[in-house]
């Protein structure tokens, strides 16, 4: 049966040509983000107390933190811990939580897993998005990465 061909690896810029999928380098790097998000932490979001602590965390602060230091009113649709619990039960209930758009917490998870790879820490977004920082209050249905 003749070989397959050589593809270049998965990882966005890389030359490596390999059989599939990552080439060595970036198999490993790859490993590493998939275990950031440990099993057993991740059954703590199942949990009936979490789905609780989420809707009444919604329902107090619905806008987005980060587009509100923006003056931007963004709707809020995933609840964040403000520092990582990193699978400690104690911190994931007791640890204090900001409402934030889905871009803005998609962007901070990237960076904890990045910082975290790097042995740096982080408690905070505030660098992405001021797109309208001074022109007063605006309401967005959209993400506020997205033009309006």
């Amino acid at each position: 049966m003749p070989m397959r061909a050589l593809r270049t690896c998965h990882y966005p810029g890389c030359p490596t040509l390999v059989r599939s999928g990552y080439c060595p380098t970036h198999q490993a790097m790859r490993a590493a983000e998939v275990n950031y998000h440990d099993r057993e932490a991740q059954r703590l979001y199942s949990t009936v107390r979490w789905q609780r602590m989420r809707v009444l965390q919604l329902s107090t602060h619905p806008w987005c933190a980060e587009c509100l230091r923006a003056n931007i009113y963004t709707p809020a649709t995933d609840v964040d811990h403000v520092n990582p619990h990193h699978g400690d039960q104690q911190l994931f209930y007791s640890g204090e939580l900001q409402s934030l758009c889905h871009s803005h917490h998609s962007s901070k998870t990237i960076r904890e897993v990045n910082e975290r790879k790097d042995g740096v820490g982080v408690n905070n977004v505030s660098d992405v998005g001021d797109a309208s920082v001074g022109a007063g209050p605006h309401e967005k249905n959209s993400q506020c990465g997205e033009s309006a």
